[in-house]
């Protein structure tokens, strides 16, 4: 019989909590689709009777949802409105900006951020295809296996992200880079074209294009996913797209900025 130690009376048993709990999180938020509680189980190598404790525990605050789209447990509704806070003027802001993308090209955008070495999903909105990648708000991956991720790398200098890479890297898939070395050449050539993309590096099946923008509210990227199925033939499109779109968003960041600064200040918008 599994031990559920949970309950225990070890004056570290806070601290333990916290630090399962933290597990559970990580490993929902790299499978956004949900995982079961044994799947959660030996995912953070936990008796399943801890893991559903803590999950049922989750649940009642919201950080949880234990109706996932394929009947699993997933990130609930609540860590999206902590994100949503935590970069409020960039989702106020980018909602707009990310509707105009998903108009332009007709595959799932999302608004991309970065948490520790990972990205992050801030905001998404999901095309409408038979066939289309779903993403949830707070959902992760290593920044080095998503467009997302490589595009708001393209943004830092290499100094600083040889400090937060290892020289290898682990895979997630076979098509995953994994060392430091094969990432900074990608990176630089992301900084020239303007475009980071990933194909099959996280998830298979599911590639995807992103552009970074560094504006007064931070640095984010806009990213684009897709079945690779649509890859080949739609690229070229979606490119052109993402790359006119990123001026647009440069240019109108600048004025939600002075328009916000002048609201501050009780003075009406700039015209």
């Amino acid at each position: 019989m599994e031990k559920d130690d949970t309950n225990q009376t070890d004056p570290r048993g806070g601290v333990q909590v916290v630090s399962r709990t933290a597990a559970i999180m990580r490993a929902l938020s790299a499978h956004p689709g949900g995982l079961s509680l044994t799947a959660i189980a030996n995912e953070v190598n936990l008796p399943r009777s801890t893991v559903q404790r803590l999950v049922t525990a989750l649940e009642i605050e919201g950080l949880v949802d234990g109706k996932g789209p394929s009947g699993g447990t997933r990130l609930g509704p609540t860590v999206s409105s902590l994100v949503a806070t935590a970069h409020a003027d960039m989702v106020v802001f980018g909602r707009h900006q990310l509707k105009m993308l998903l108009d332009a090209v007709n595959e799932t955008s999302s608004i991309i951020t970065a948490v520790n070495a990972r990205s992050m999903v801030l905001e998404t909105m999901t095309a409408e295809h038979s066939l289309r990648v779903v993403l949830c708000q707070g959902s992760q991956a290593p920044l080095y296996a998503s467009a997302g991720g490589k595009a708001l790398l393209s943004a830092y200098d290499d100094a600083l992200i040889g400090r937060l890479f290892d020289a290898r890297l682990e895979p997630w898939t076979p098509h995953t880079l994994t060392s430091r070395k094969a990432l900074l050449a990608e990176l630089e050539q992301v900084r020239v074209s303007g475009i980071a993309t990933s194909r099959n590096e996280f998830a298979a099946g599911i590639s995807s294009l992103a552009t970074v923008v560094d504006t007064s509210m931070g640095i984010y990227a806009f990213e684009v996913a897709l079945p690779d199925a649509r890859f080949d033939a739609r690229a070229k499109d979606i490119q052109a797209a993402m790359l006119a779109h990123k001026e647009t968003v440069l240019a109108e960041s600048i004025v939600f900025e002075k328009d916000r600064q002048a609201g501050s200040l009780g003075l009406p918008a700039i015209s």
